[in-house]
């Protein structure tokens, strides 16, 4: 088996060059444009369009640099809109989120019109009157929107991104009427969040509607929705032919790669490639309470068996990014795929069997992460070959993607259901056992099952707790991290919903946030739910 891995991937010295940050932002956005309902390449789209506007605006070199990376960033809080509106929609979120980028919420008339679209599309007509005014009277403790720009802000500090992204991503929600997330108005919001607004909703009305309509929505929403000369720099520049050729291209990928900015972030070194790991999968875990934590804890036992393999570090490196982000595939499904995987239509099993190859066609465009894409891609193929979504067996599959598979599906049931996490780790894997030999690799289930014989109680709940929680609070968070409304938070832990609001004010006040999505995030960067 180890001879397998290293025949796919070698440890030597790597044939890519330089890791640029363009081409590591550009495949992450492809994951984003997926978690908002879009067509992949949406954000880069959007991003040339930015630039364009950025020119006509004469921004500074530095503040380009910012607005490029922006654009690639921006929808990286996607994942906490999925969380939030998956349970109200009760049918496609996705499909949902797609479809508001193209209207003015705050018009009562074009927002009951999403909700006659998107709520329940398909139940009976009792079923849809229920839930639509359920829908109504839903009032998100989260603020919605919020949650997905605090997420944002998340990713982009942990990527090190400067405070110019930052303020940008987090704001680029902001209307210039006020009546944005944060109720910023007119120039008190960046110009660069607002390059960002119109970009993206006119890129998304000239996909679905054509030139004319984009331009037409950009001349009614000036003074409302967009700045008046952010309005005026896109029609300038929609006066050039050339723009729009140039936006329609089949290459537009590679023309905006060209267009990144001189900047101390242009390149990254390949440790690096961790954190934009881990912040992948965080950002895709965030998605559904069935998944918060599962790619870390994936990880950590993917890691745990390839070091009882005694592989080496560099393949142990490989093994634990893939099994960071073997997930990110998951972006692209409907969030009742996940909530119910046990009564999925056939349609809907099909999606499900394809989020792998989703994984790896977005990791393989980074030259970087091509070895890691390889491995993330087979995590449910099988050795007897009824896995997917190749159908890979026996010396067709890498001992890395053994390890990856293996991990995956133990931690798949040992976290089970949001209120199903106290599952010992034994007799998981004694249930598994009949699978050794035909769905995982024996000498892989052997490795785990040395390490489960011999591992020490975790440690990390004796460490100090992060931004000074108190061990109730992190209690609290993770429940709340089990998608659990503060009533079911005071039922489980025998206390009042009164004192689980307060816990949550602190918890808000001491991380800095003001989103239960951020919330979570913060619990995962910080390993607070095993």
């Amino acid at each position: 088996m180890r001879e397998m891995f290293t025949a796919n991937h070698t440890s030597s010295e790597p044939a890519y060059g330089p890791i640029r940050m363009a081409e590591v932002l550009a495949a992450f956005s492809l994951a984003t444009d997926l978690g908002t309902g879009k067509p992949m390449g949406h954000a880069i789209r959007a991003c040339y369009l930015g630039m364009a506007l950025a020119r006509e605006l004469r921004l500074s070199t530095s503040d380009q640099a910012d607005l490029y990376y922006s654009f690639l960033l921006m929808h990286s809080g996607c994942a906490a809109l999925s969380l939030e509106m998956t349970p109200v929609i009760k049918g496609d979120e996705l499909a949902a989120i797609g479809d508001i980028t193209l209207i003015d919420e705050t018009n009562l008339r074009e927002a009951l019109g999403w909700m006659r679209r998107n709520v329940s599309p398909n139940a009976p007509l009792p079923t849809r009157i229920l839930n639509l005014v359920q829908a109504l009277l839903h009032n998100p403790d989260d603020g919605g929107p919020r949650g997905v720009c605090e997420v944002a802000v998340r990713v982009a500090q942990r990527l090190d991104m400067p405070q110019g992204v930052q303020n940008a991503v987090r704001h680029y929600l902001e209307r210039w009427d006020g009546k944005g997330p944060y109720g910023l108005q007119g120039t008190a919001i960046p110009l660069k969040a607002h390059l960002l607004h119109l970009a993206l909703k006119i890129e998304a009305c000239n996909t679905v509607y054509g030139r004319d309509a984009a331009e037409t929505m950009a001349l009614e929403q000036k003074g409302k929705i967009f700045a008046p000369q952010v309005v005026d720099a896109f029609l300038s520049v929609a006066g050039k032919p050339d723009v729009w050729e140039t936006w329609a291209r089949q290459d537009i990928g590679e023309v905006v790669l060209d267009l990144e900015p001189d900047s101390p972030h242009r390149y990254i070194g390949e440790a690096k490639l961790d954190d934009v790991a881990l912040a992948a999968a965080d950002f895709v875990d965030l998605k559904s309470p069935f998944t918060v934590g599962h790619s870390r804890e994936t990880a950590h036992f993917a890691v745990c068996i390839a070091r009882r393999m005694d592989l080496p570090q560099s393949d142990i490196d490989t093994i634990r990014r893939a099994a960071l982000v073997h997930d990110l595939g998951l972006i692209a499904l409907p969030g009742h795929i996940l909530l119910d995987q046990e009564q999925l239509s056939a349609v809907d099993k099909e999606k499900l069997r394809l989020h792998p190859y989703y994984t790896e066609r977005i990791l393989s465009r980074v030259p970087a992460l091509e070895p890691v894409a390889a491995i993330a891609g087979m995590h449910h193929e099988r050795l007897d070959g009824t896995g997917y979504y190749r159908g890979l067996s026996g010396d067709e599959l890498p001992v890395g993607a053994c390890i990856l598979a293996l991990a995956d599906a133990f931690q798949d049931r040992l976290q089970g259901a949001p209120n199903r996490r106290d599952l010992d780790p034994e007799d998981v894997l004694k249930a598994m056992e009949p699978e050794a030999g035909t769905r995982f690799s024996p000498e892989c289930f052997a490795a785990l099952a040395q390490e489960l014989g011999v591992a020490a109680p975790s440690p990390r709940r004796q460490r100090e707790l992060p931004a000074g929680l108190t061990g109730r609070e992190v209690e609290v968070l993770q429940q709340v991290a089990k998608g659990d409304t503060n009533r079911q938070v005071a039922q489980a832990l025998v206390i009042s919903e009164r004192t689980v609001a307060h816990h949550l004010e602190h918890i808000y006040d001491k991380i800095g946030i003001s989103s239960r999505a951020a919330a979570v995030f913060f619990a995962m960067e910080h390993e607070l739910l095993r």
